[in-house]
């Protein structure tokens, strides 16, 4: 990796305006389900959230952050803002539309921490190809990290702009119905870091639900990179470049925490793995950190690691 690349994480993602709600259980369908503490509103965003995470952890790796994305000409843009440039985010690339809200996302978490989340797009579906393209050629990152809160054209176009060394990160969250767009990126990606069920959607089979079933699903994919499969509680487990598709992967241990708010630890994990890998660490130190990371963040309420 050249110097000049040497610590900056480039995020080309989503900023939202968060709402949290929280319950004793998540309601089923046509339930009315009444709140038991009171919401809390905060900046979020899939995008957002991994670069404030890559942020925090960044500050003692040494690494630098930037976000390219969108808001409104509003006033939860201007909190998205204002919270990304606290952690140490640049945000500079982030464009304001002065036609477009911010993206709005509501969050409801039961009492064992899981959650369920719906989002409106706003400004984020504006990201355009070009403008994401540019932005990741103009600041030739050593990682980029994608997601799929933004078009995907948009998503596709930063991932082909990344050349000369940068290593793409996608998180393939949240995945559409149809996968086959997001096999296309494939191509372009270095490390692909999706939860169980992206894994089995992007694999076109049923959700795997042991090492084994990962581990089929994993050599299923026409993807040569490097896998990093997310599994919740229980860790990860990484499936480096190189190593034959098929073979046992490294198994990274969950870490036993009391869970409060489970809804930002995917955002948490892939934020801090990019910023391990942009300060040189190999693979499985990256993910073992930001394992770490994400476990921690779940013991607080919100979707966004903190200093």
């Amino acid at each position: 990796m050249s110097s000049a690349r040497s610590g900056l994480v480039c995020v080309v993602g989503s900023l939202n305006d968060d709402t949290t709600l929280r319950v004793e259980a998540l309601p089923a369908p046509g339930e009315t389900t009444l709140t038991t503490g009171p919401r809390l509103s905060s900046p979020g965003g899939k995008g957002a959230n991994q670069a404030a995470a890559a942020a925090v952890l960044g500050a003692d790796l040494g690494c630098r952050v930037a976000m390219v994305g969108a808001v409104g000409d509003d006033e939860p843009g201007e909190r998205s803002l204002a919270a990304l440039t606290a952690a140490g985010v640049d945000v500079s690339r982030v464009a304001r539309r002065a036609d477009d809200g911010t993206g709005i996302a509501v969050i409801t978490v039961d009492a064992a921490g899981e959650n369920t989340i719906v989002v409106d797009a706003g400004a984020n579906d504006t990201v355009a190809a070009e403008e994401a393209a540019s932005a990741v050629a103009d600041l030739a990152p050593a990682v980029v990290v994608l997601q799929l809160e933004v078009p995907v054209p948009a998503v596709a176009a930063a991932a082909r702009a990344a050349t000369g060394g940068g290593l793409v990160v996608l998180n393939p969250a949240p995945m559409p119905a149809d996968a086959g767009g997001v096999r296309e990126l494939l191509g372009a990606v270095d490390v692909l870091v999706p939860n169980r069920g992206e894994l089995g959607r992007l694999a076109g089979r049923p959700e795997p639900t042991s090492a084994a079933e990962v581990t089929d699903c994993v050599a299923a994919l026409d993807f040569a990179g490097s896998v990093v499969v997310t599994l919740g509680a229980d860790g990860a487990l990484c499936f480096e470049k190189g190593v034959e598709r098929g073979a046992d992967p490294v198994a990274v241990d969950g870490e036993r925490v009391d869970t409060v708010d489970a809804s930002g630890a995917g955002d948490v994990f892939c934020g801090c793995l990019a910023a391990g890998l942009a300060a040189g660490e190999p693979l499985v130190d990256a993910v073992r950190r930001a394992n770490a990371a994400a476990a921690a963040s779940t013991t607080h309420h919100g979707a966004r690691l903190t200093v």
